[in-house]
């Protein structure tokens, strides 16, 4: 992948997509080793909301405004950086470059592998930012790059299936056909089959309009209760040996990627000093719609209504931020947990003497317990062999 930094005026964007030739344009760094992506993770390490996923989503859309994709070479993209984007980068001192590339580089999916690759991009892009607010024109990044994994499945298809493919895929923008790469990659990793089939269904069924957390939380217990019955009669934990008593109870979820929830066992001796996350896929119950209800106010900008588990009704917009829906989804898995122990739903189990209960996102910020410490998971039972 080579990705080229050029300053041009605001309408000379289309032409320069258009020109495989590369002849438009003032080019102010041949492969400079970062992308569109980079620029948001350098945005929010400068704007201290790396961290934030809430403002990160919202750089994310700021940043990636104006992206494009030539119509017959899906590997060639167009991404114009924000006016004030432009202002903030062309701003960045030598501290500030030495500062950003060292957090840049340790975040997933960085571009540059060392210090001093990240630095000399960021020199090469603040010194673009800067010629941009002299001239008044704008910084755009040219990327040329060989098929990825998702485009290369997609070759491979025919007949009637190849049809339904290009059907749907040509009805989407750039943002939602970049948003099907990062699915499928993520798909891949998961190791699950047909990811095209995958892709296909999150990004062409309709996006829920609403999310009855009250509801979900019934099919979730019975969920728990189904997987605890299978526990007593074969222990098989995530973690752990099956012979040993159990430390660790987790409820996990996602939300960004597919939407689902994992319950499961952990009996290593030191499973609450080193907590690991890790996905029993045939074991999850999926959730789909918290997934698309997601899509709907992040991507789309369109309010999610919410029934939380305790009935009552709010509403989700994307200024709330996905933090506020991780939370409701978090507080209703908590209260489900607490929920079984005193039922007495854990009594049969064979429990270690100190064993703790932990619900958790695994994209999200949400974790309980927090900073102050795990919840005994006991109820009357207790094993003496922890």
């Amino acid at each position: 992948m080579t990705i080229d930094i050029l300053v041009a005026p605001k309408h000379r964007f289309d032409e320069i997509l258009q020109d495989i030739h590369n002849t438009s344009g003032e080019v102010v760094s041949q492969d400079a080793g970062l992308s569109i992506d980079d620029v948001v993770t350098i945005t929010a390490i400068y704007r201290n909301a790396i961290d934030d996923r809430a403002a990160w989503w919202k750089i994310r859309r700021e940043v990636n405004a104006r992206f494009a994709t030539h119509p017959d070479i899906q590997t060639r993209t167009l991404a114009a950086i924000p006016g004030n984007v432009i202002g903030e980068i062309a701003g960045f001192s030598s501290e500030n470059i030495g500062a950003i590339a060292e957090r840049w580089i340790a975040e997933d999916g960085a571009t540059p592998g060392t210090s001093q690759n990240a630095m000399d991009s960021l020199a090469s892009l603040v010194a673009a930012c800067n010629i941009a607010t002299t001239q008044s024109t704008e910084v755009l990044l040219r990327t040329n790059q060989p098929p990825n994994a998702f485009e290369r499945a997609f070759s491979t298809l025919g007949g009637k299936e190849l049809a339904n493919y290009q059907k749907a895929f040509g009805k989407w923008d750039d943002t939602k056909r970049h948003e099907a790469h990062q699915k499928y990659n993520y798909y891949q990793k998961q190791g699950l089959a047909n990811c095209l089939a995958l892709v296909l269904r999150d990004l062409t069924r309709p996006k829920t309009k609403k999310v009855n957390l009250k509801a979900d939380q019934r099919t979730i217990q019975r969920h728990i209760a189904k997987r605890v019955k299978a526990y007593r009669k074969n222990p098989c934990p995530i973690l752990g040996s099956p012979g040993d008593p159990v430390k660790l109870i987790t409820l996990t979820f996602d939300i960004e990627y597919e939407g689902y929830v994992d319950f499961d066992f952990d009996t290593r001796p030191d499973a609450i000093s080193d907590i690991r996350w890790e996905e029993r896929t045939e074991e999850c119950l999926e959730i789909p719609h918290w997934n698309e209800g997601m899509q709907r106010f992040c991507y789309d900008g369109i309010p999610l209504n919410v029934t939380l588990h305790d009935g009552s009704k709010t509403k989700i917009t994307s200024e709330a931020g996905e933090d506020v829906y991780e939370r409701y989804i978090g507080d209703m898995l908590r209260d489900s947990l607490i929920d079984a122990r005193e039922s007495g739903l854990f009594d049969n189990l064979p429990l270690a003497r100190e064993c703790f209960m932990l619900v958790a996102g695994t994209h999200a910020n949400y974790a309980w317990p927090d900073e102050r410490g795990f919840c005994d998971a006991h109820s009357a039972h207790r094993h003496d062999g922890g």
